[in-house]
């Protein structure tokens, strides 16, 4: 395991309890009538039109538009149990140089592919050039990109390339362990252009995979900015996870802001466990009105658990700024500010029923989620300027659990604990 950070187990987000108060064979869109139910405290009842799509039958599946890099590459992986640990500081590994410190490989916007990428002068001008590097290399200790401030327009990589002992990490060419974002020249801007998403890290091994994204700005992508897919129907052994998101700013992603029928989620998680999602900026992350509600901050999905979301900045999110799904356990979502964010609450719950939508794609359909944890955060009205409530089960209301699914209510457990949030609206 590498030692560069301290990391926190799985085994311990997962276990967290729940103390008071009270998400595929063809990427088609799950479009139902639905109740949902809502509340802070108490619940009332709305009714609405909701389409969601997150997730594919197979972990190589992708929306039907989505303009993602078809890189080839192999994963560097050794079977492991399901013990994953998270990172609990910023920063990295201060080396960057000889066998004892970390891989580097670097990127420029005056780069070039044909380049090797070893040093400033040799930089490389893509992710997906980066990407073969450290396949051919299969370096056996930790990696670091490091990207030289400038803009990138119109990249999209699907990344395949981890090792479960050490991490891959993305950050500014001048990035220290510890910096915030006074201490560096600034965000190295990812422009999609259009593009589906930056990174799709696209495998599902069943351990860590450990890719670490430090003070990057990422904008003007379509369905994602950042997309964790692992396996939907391999729940226990086809998820990846211990992964990172630090000091990332999330600007102008979805519809509204590039040619596209819709987007999903600034970052989109598909059994995608125990990632640290932390210091974050998510700003207009907005579809066009006719799917306004489809797109999400952050969206937790399918046997997404034990993911920490902490610390984070939500402003103008046309849909739900966070978004759980089927089975998405043992969640913590805590410490954010909400500005401006959500077409139905703060957080929302949805699960497609087969039983209740024809249009559900995943076989033997999907479930509540449980055990989750919505607390001490800021919450500043809705997308449109109204008051939104903190809370929303979307498909069945709060205490449905539909059939074929597990009743964790016989074991004492709650869909979701709230405290200590506070609303101001405006």
């Amino acid at each position: 395991m590498s030692t560069s950070s301290a990391r926190l187990p799985l085994a311990i987000a997962f276990a967290l309890a729940c103390a008071c108060g009270d998400a595929n064979t063809t990427a088609t869109s799950d479009t139902a009538s639905l109740t949902s139910t809502t509340g802070v405290d108490t619940g009332e009842t709305t009714t609405l039109a909701t389409t969601d799509w997150s997730g594919t039958n197979a972990s190589s599946g992708a929306p039907p538009t989505t303009d993602l890099s078809t890189t080839d590459g192999t994963t560097h992986a050794t079977t492991g149990d399901s013990t994953t640990n998270l990172s609990t500081t910023g920063g990295t590994t201060g080396t960057t140089g000889g066998d004892d410190g970390p891989f580097t490989v670097y990127l420029d916007p005056a780069g070039d592919d044909a380049h090797g990428g070893s040093s400033p002068d040799d930089a490389v001008l893509t992710l997906a050039r980066a990407h073969e590097i450290l396949v051919a290399a299969a370096p056996d200790r930790d990696v670091e990109v490091r990207i030289a401030q400038g803009t990138y327009v119109g990249q999209s990589v699907t990344w395949t390339y981890y090792h479960p002992d050490h991490r891959v990490a993305f950050m500014p060419a001048d990035y220290d362990e510890g910096d915030g974002i006074d201490d560096i020249a600034g965000r190295p801007v990812f422009d999609g252009d259009g593009a589906g998403a930056l990174l799709t890290l696209d495998v599902a091994p069943g351990e860590e995979t450990h890719l670490e994204f430090y003070y990057l700005e990422i904008q003007h992508y379509l369905h994602y900015g950042l997309y964790f897919r692992g396996d939907r129907l391999d729940p226990e052994g086809g998820w990846n996870g211990g992964n990172r998101i630090f000091g990332v700013s999330f600007t102008e992603i979805g519809s509204l802001h590039v040619s596209g029928e819709q987007g999903y989620g600034a970052i989109d998680l598909v059994n995608s466990r125990a990632n640290d999602i932390r210091n974050n900026h998510f700003v207009a992350v907005e579809n066009h009105p006719q799917k306004a509600g489809l797109m999400h901050g952050v969206y937790i999905a399918h046997h997404s658990t034990g993911n920490q979301i902490r610390g984070n900045q939500f402003t103008a999110i046309s849909g739900d700024p966070i978004r759980v799904r089927d089975d998405s356990n043992a969640n913590v979502i805590e410490d954010n500010t909400f500005s401006n964010t959500g077409s139905v609450a703060f957080y929302s719950d949805w699960y497609c029923d087969p039983d209740a939508n024809p249009n559900c794609t995943k076989p033997g359909g999907e479930c509540p989620s449980w055990q989750n944890e919505f607390r001490d955060n800021a919450l500043h009205c809705g997308y449109g300027g109204e008051q939104l409530p903190t809370f929303s089960y979307i498909q069945g209301g709060a205490d449905y659990v539909p059939p074929g699914c597990p009743d964790h209510f016989a074991d004492g457990w709650k869909r979701l604990s709230t405290s200590g949030n506070t609303t101001a609206c405006p």
